[in-house]
């Protein structure tokens, strides 16, 4: 498999006057982007993202085979799928909680034309549907799936595409509940939202 390459993201340097989401961003970014791996759970899980973005890229590239279209990416942190995204040629739109992060993505492409849509995406309301709107390893931090979906589903064209990426459920390692054993989800919307496996409330599993 050959490694798609984030031909113009700039590296930088870290800086220790950085607001806080770009101090936790730019550790994942010299993993997941500079193949900076020194450990084993670093190769290890450079190795898994390697592997997501390349299938995330491909399945992509096969329903905009002509790599035109318009591209909201959801929850997308600093922006590596994004700025991906705009390299391949696709009108990307950036969107995430974190607002301060909008000027890490464009430090790392500066010379990329990518739109930016800070805020809550059950919140956000757009003049024009996507061709195609992505959400890669959001939906286990969403204390209402369902509604997540719902909502996304409003922001795509008529015949338009999700791809979306989760952890698999039915690992045996993974111990999180089904969606559907609770009556009441209402209970993990204080935790929703937060990065990491820190933030991880349901998985998707295959029974």
């Amino acid at each position: 498999m050959v490694l798609l390459s984030y031909v113009c993201m700039k590296k930088i340097e870290f800086d220790a006057n950085w607001p806080d989401s770009w101090k936790y961003s730019y550790p994942y970014d010299l993993i997941e982007v500079f193949n900076e791996r020194n450990s084993i759970d670093e190769i290890t899980y450079g190795r898994t993202y390697d592997f997501r973005r390349e299938e995330t890229i491909s399945m992509i590239k096969k329903v905009l085979p002509k790599m035109k279209g318009s591209i909201l990416d959801v929850a997308a942190a600093q922006g590596n799928f994004s700025i991906l995204l705009s390299q391949l040629g696709f009108d990307v739109t950036w969107n995430d909680l974190r607002e301060d992060l909008i000027d890490y993505v464009k430090l790392k492409a500066p010379d990329l034309s990518i739109n930016f849509a800070p805020g809550n995406v059950f919140n956000l309301q757009f003049k024009d549907k996507f061709d195609l709107v992505l959400i890669t390893e959001i939906i286990e931090h969403v204390a209402h799936p369902d509604e997540f979906l719902l909502q996304i589903s409003r922001l795509v064209k008529q015949g338009g595409y999700i791809v979306l990426t989760t952890p698999l459920g039915n690992y045996f390692l993974n111990k999180l509940p089904k969606f559907s054993e609770f009556e009441n989800p209402s209970i993990f919307e204080s935790v929703q939202f937060k990065p990491n496996s820190d933030g991880h409330i349901f998985l998707i599993h295959y029974d």
